[in-house]
């Protein structure tokens, strides 16, 4: 927990005090009073009476001593439970596909009031100048847009290209913004861990702040010795022993559930009373149509309310005051005097009926939002422009020779999750001992004109067609998977022409693609329109075969090295686990 930054955040004049204190004494007008309100009391478990009080930004007041105080607005909450709003702990906004602005349009009125972002999607893309956008969105935003400086831009050097750099010299200028909260997840873990002094400059340079972990699998010394670094959480988790592991050596647990990442099953039943204050909740990457169709934090609290029995208080907790505390945020996370009034209306707080939000002491109209949404996006200056630099591909680019009786590597799938398994198949005159073998390939888009990166793909389930996009973490190369390498090229054509987006070919046609022209990586367009862009993407892509619950994001990730084990870069496969590049056929 860090509570060395909160004057960053907290900051009030002292005419604010004087107002505020005036209300809490009952002797100034409320700016609004909410009557007819219960308050989940996350320290202690149960409920206090309202009603409550706010002056500005702040609540002045909680209790049934204010029920004949003077306000210039009173709201009925109709009997609602109030709780603090919903604060996610790590996430990639570009992931959304949204931008800063949209993703605040979709999320704000479902309770989700404060966001810790890493914006280093974009920055591996445009460097510094997408750093600056996100935090001019911040900036002008409603909604609690925090930033973590993104600290490994590539995730890991040599393995990948990437479109910009990001420098020690860059950081440390943002390090003092009044919306950053400390240094994002250090990816290159086995560089922590061995001392390197570029690794432990950028620790030193950020220690008064929050530092992110990431540490996928980590265990024995390993760990110790990340966690003696200065390594302060973990969101990449994904088994019940390494996650107990994780807390009981003093660090704070993120537990996720994004579209492919989807760890809060297994982590769930390890939140109780006493380690709470540890836990957070996470979505790292999660897209329109799930947040339009099943919601945001709000539904993994619902997850684990209704499938997990986590005591009420206990589920709310871990969804903000837990996160509040551990990023110094200590204006957030209660509803209590001197607390920011961010604050969510629950009709029915077991299934996390969102009613109405506030923010910052003001109600939020979802209908307002969307009205401003293009002013807004206007002022933020986004950083439009073609970031693909390659030439069109065609089908000779992805021809492969095999040897018959050879073994090969093959990059095996796990669904829903998004380590991979490193396994093989045996080539004969007949094809692969596997039949559920494709292609893939990764191409770099930044100028440097290397060949495409080829390699194998299992488990993923598709049985024909193929899938292209420029969403793959974190260089944000062209990933492509497909059966035949020239609805490969196609599939790539086509994200290409369309500067950047996702693609699905079949039956030797684009079925559907979609466009981002920020940086390859975000639409410009409604969440709505998003959502229903992603639809057909999905019932397209569900022709060619099983595939993962979201074909895409999960097929992001498939080239992200510092996630085990077996990855495609640009530069070839990459053993996650001992951290070298390896071949495809394997020597006998």
């Amino acid at each position: 927990m860090n509570n060395s930054i909160n004057y960053k955040f907290h900051h009030i004049s002292r005419a604010e005090y004087q107002e505020l204190l005036a209300v809490s004494r009952g002797e100034a007008v409320a700016d609004y009073i909410i009557d007819n309100v219960s308050i989940l009391d996350l320290i202690n478990g149960g409920e206090i009476s309202g009603p409550i009080v706010i002056k500005g930004r702040y609540i002045a007041g909680i209790g049934a001593e204010y029920a004949d105080a003077p306000a210039r607005h009173r709201i009925d909450a109709c009997g609602a439970t109030a709780v603090p709003g919903f604060i996610d702990a790590h996430l990639h906004i570009e992931s959304s596909m949204m931008t800063p602005v949209t993703f605040e349009t979709a999320t704000l009125p479902r309770g989700l009031t404060t966001v810790i972002c890493d914006p280093h999607e974009i920055v591996n893309v445009m460097g510094e100048a997408g750093f600056a956008w996100f935090a001019r969105c911040a900036e002008q935003a409603k909604q609690n847009q925090y930033l973590q400086v993104s600290s490994c831009v590539p995730a890991l050097e040599g393995c990948d290209v990437n479109g910009a750099s990001f420098t020690l010299k860059q950081m440390v200028a943002w390090r003092d913004h009044p919306q950053v909260t400390g240094l994002a997840e250090m990816m290159d873990y086995p560089g922590v861990i061995c001392g390197q002094d570029s690794q432990l400059d950028k620790l030193d340079a950020f220690r008064h702040l929050t530092l992110d972990g990431h540490c996928p699998g980590l265990g024995g010394k390993e760990l110790n010795a990340y966690i003696a670094a200065g390594i302060e959480n973990d969101h990449e988790s994904y088994l019940l022993e390494e996650g107990r592991r994780k807390l009981q050596l003093g660090m704070s647990l993120m537990i996720r559930e994004g579209s492919a990442a989807r760890n809060l099953n297994a982590l769930a039943p390890l939140i109780n009373e006493f380690n709470s204050p540890q836990c957070m909740l996470c979505t790292d990457d999660r897209n329109p149509w799930e947040i339009a169709h099943e919601g945001h934090i709000d539904a993994l609290i619902r997850r684990l309310l209704e499938q997990h029995n986590v005591p009420l208080h206990v589920a709310y907790r871990v969804a903000s005051w837990s996160t509040a505390r551990h990023f110094g945020l200590n204006h957030l996370g209660l509803l209590a005097p001197g607390k920011q009034a961010d604050i969510v209306l629950l009709s029915d707080a077991r299934k996390v009926t969102v009613q109405q939000v506030l923010v910052k002491g003001e109600p939020i109209d979802a209908q307002t939002l969307q009205a401003e949404e293009p002013a807004r996006l206007a002022q933020s200056a986004p950083p439009y422009g073609n970031t693909i630099v390659r030439q069109p591909v065609s089908a000779s680019d992805f021809a492969l020779q095999f040897t018959p009786g050879k073994r090969y590597r093959v990059i095996d799938v796990i669904h829903n999750e998004l380590i991979t398994h490193s396994h093989s198949c045996v080539y004969s005159e007949n094809g692969f001992d596997r039949d559920d073998v494709c292609f893939i390939a990764v191409l770099e888009r930044y100028g440097q004109r290397l060949a495409p990166a080829c390699g194998l793909l299992g488990g993923f389930g598709l049985n024909e067609g193929a899938l292209a996009a420029t969403v793959s973490h974190d260089s944000h190369n062209i990933v492509v998977i497909g059966h035949s390498a020239e609805e490969m090229a196609m599939a790539v054509n086509q994200v290409i022409q369309d500067g950047g987006g996702l693609c699905v070919v079949h039956n030797g046609q684009v079925q559907s693609h979609l466009p981002l022209p920020i940086a390859g990586l975000m639409s410009t367009d409604t969440a709505q329109s998003l959502a229903e862009q992603i639809d057909a993407l999905k019932v397209a892509a569900r022709k060619c075969g099983p595939l993962p619950d979201e074909p895409f994001i999960q097929m992001a990730f498939l080239s992200l090295p510092v996630i085990p084990a077996l990855k495609l870069t640009s530069q070839g496969l990459f053993d996650g686990e001992k951290f070298a590049f390896t071949t495809l056929e394997i020597a006998e």
